[in-house]
């Protein structure tokens, strides 16, 4: 009676193909459950409500900063 080892060695090659069939399969039904599992075609999405709170800064920190947009906002310069 062989052993598993030797079972092992002689259908090597037919296992590592039976291993990849088996994971390719897996994977076409789960994008076969993913596309046919979406029960409303829209993306509801939530708003979120941005707190905009005004920072308030000291006169000696604004004047460190001199020339820095502190509010994060995109300017164009002028040439």
């Amino acid at each position: 009676m062989p052993n598993i080892q030797t079972n092992f060695n002689i259908y090597f090659t037919e296992i590592i193909v039976g291993v990849l069939i088996l994971s390719i399969i897996i994977v076409i039904v789960s994008i076969f459950y993913v596309i046919f599992s979406a029960t409303d075609g829209t993306v509801i999405k939530k708003s979120i409500v941005k707190n905009t709170k005004k920072i308030k800064y000291t006169k000696q920190f604004l004047k460190g900063v001199d020339g820095i947009d502190l509010d994060l906002k995109d300017k164009k310069k002028a040439s």
